[in-house]
């Protein structure tokens, strides 16, 4: 059976979109909690350890009934020059502690399914994942084992802290040299690799923002509107690039996979090919995956505000039936 993940990107309160097409996926696709792995940023990295617990039932009342102050305090202007952060994401910590419970904890190390949480760290400026399994490192990103619930809350709370708009998390305080972390968005929206690298040949990614973002033929005259029109176009960058990366490696496996039955159609053995395949030089060795699932919106959620932290309940519930819809629209298409 082929090994697939779910995949889901950062976005804030858009995670509604996700739920909503993680509803439909339930139901229509395969059960929430049977992938072999998950992967997350940012508000993704709260849905993919809830999603691997089956716990759909609670990231629907999460994802439309949270308001703003449920999850971080506004901050003034002025904590740019006195504090560490903007905003302060205190009520989120708290909604984590709360919700993210030891027998969550408990049922993970006990599935085979693995998690993938992404951050970045300060001091290092590398790609970190927390993960609930082991797995080495790579020359793009590192590694760290989720040692416990205490380890998966604040990775949880890291990989959401959008930096300067939230305080960073030291998943382990005390650690020396110091390691701040932020969230994961900064190098990667959509964390498509750590499922590529753990052999997925079918991931299912979502991610909360389109494709493009439309031109918006208007004068920006504040400096508000110029960052949320620059935070578009970053997020816009490092989502196309996870995905022009994690497409490279689809359409090589696939066509392997056409090598691989010309050659034996012509009488080439098993041995032989698998031989020429396996050479070192293959930039696909070790990976498996030739179908990507990519379920996005059309449109952008304007509802989710900038940075997607505006957290309205009806407006998330506007967001989770795109996302069922979308959802819908796309398996309604390919099967």
């Amino acid at each position: 059976m082929a090994k697939t993940a779910l995949v889901v990107s950062g976005g804030g309160s858009k995670g509604a979109f996700a739920v909503g097409a993680l509803q439909y996926i339930n139901q229509h696709v395969q059960a929430l909690d049977t992938f072999d792995l998950y992967c997350g940023t940012s508000t993704g990295s709260l849905i993919v350890p809830f999603a691997a617990c089956g716990e759909l039932a609670l990231l629907e009342k999460l994802y439309t009934t949270l308001r703003q102050d449920d999850l971080v305090k506004l901050g003034a202007i002025a904590n740019l020059v006195t504090g560490i952060s903007l905003h302060d994401a205190t009520p989120l910590k708290n909604q984590i502690d709360t919700l993210l419970t030891q027998a969550h904890y408990d049922l993970l190390q006990t599935k085979n399914a693995s998690l993938f949480l992404a951050t970045v760290c300060l001091q290092t400026e590398r790609l970190v994942y927390w993960s609930t399994r082991a797995v080495a490192a790579t020359t793009h990103y590192d590694v760290e084992r989720v040692q416990n619930v205490t380890d998966l809350r604040r990775a949880m709370l890291a990989s959401c802290c959008q930096p300067v708009f939230m305080q960073p998390v030291e998943v382990r305080k005390g650690v020396v040299p110091v390691r701040q972390y932020v969230d994961g968005g900064v190098r990667e929206a959509t964390p498509l690799q750590a499922a590529i690298d753990q052999g997925a040949e079918v991931i299912y990614a979502i991610t909360l923002a389109p494709q493009q973002t439309p031109a918006d033929n208007t004068t920006k005259t504040s400096a508000i509107q110029i960052l949320e029109r620059t935070i578009d176009l970053f997020s816009e960058d490092v989502g196309e690039n996870d995905y022009r990366v994690a497409q490279l490696y689809e359409q090589g496996n696939r066509y392997l996979q056409a090598i691989r039955a010309t050659l034996l159609a012509q009488g080439v053995s098993q041995t032989a090919i698998n031989k020429a395949l396996a050479q070192t030089a293959n930039p696909f060795a070790g990976t498996a995956v030739t179908k990507i699932h990519e379920i996005r919106p059309q449109t952008k959620l304007v509802e989710g505000g900038a940075g997607g932290l505006t957290f309205q309940p009806a407006a998330m519930k506007s967001m989770l039936q795109k996302g069922f819809a979308q959802a819908k629209a796309y398996f309604s298409v390919i099967t």
